[in-house]
């Protein structure tokens, strides 16, 4: 998988029409390299659409991409539309966590 920029921008449409939603920054593993990502979701589903405008079952995403909980980032709606007013840009906001756009090492190890 390449870093895509636009998956930061994408969740604002996310966050939009979804009320239930969190918005998540997150690295995923595509085998080789660890990723920088953004996704929306709810218990339920996953809602990245930068693959799909259809939600995803968050089980098979989370599998799919080697996704953990401790290399992840969750802002609820509120949060996550404060941060983009304060800030001015679409993420990510935690930059100790997410250091780079792609990582050869595993980004905890940093």
């Amino acid at each position: 998988m390449e870093y895509k920029e636009q998956s930061f921008e994408a969740v604002i449409e996310v966050g939009s029409e979804c009320e239930d939603c969190t918005i998540v920054h997150g690295w995923l593993y595509d085998g080789e390299k660890w990723v920088l990502h953004a996704w929306g979701e709810t218990p339920e589903a996953v809602y990245d659409l930068t693959e799909s405008r259809d939600p995803q079952h968050r089980e098979e995403y989370y599998k799919t991409h080697g996704i953990t909980e401790e290399r992840l980032k969750r802002y609820s709606r509120v949060e996550f539309f404060t941060l983009l007013g304060d800030t001015k840009h679409f993420g990510p906001y935690d930059t100790e966590l997410f250091f780079a756009t792609t990582s050869a090492v595993d980004p905890l190890s940093k």
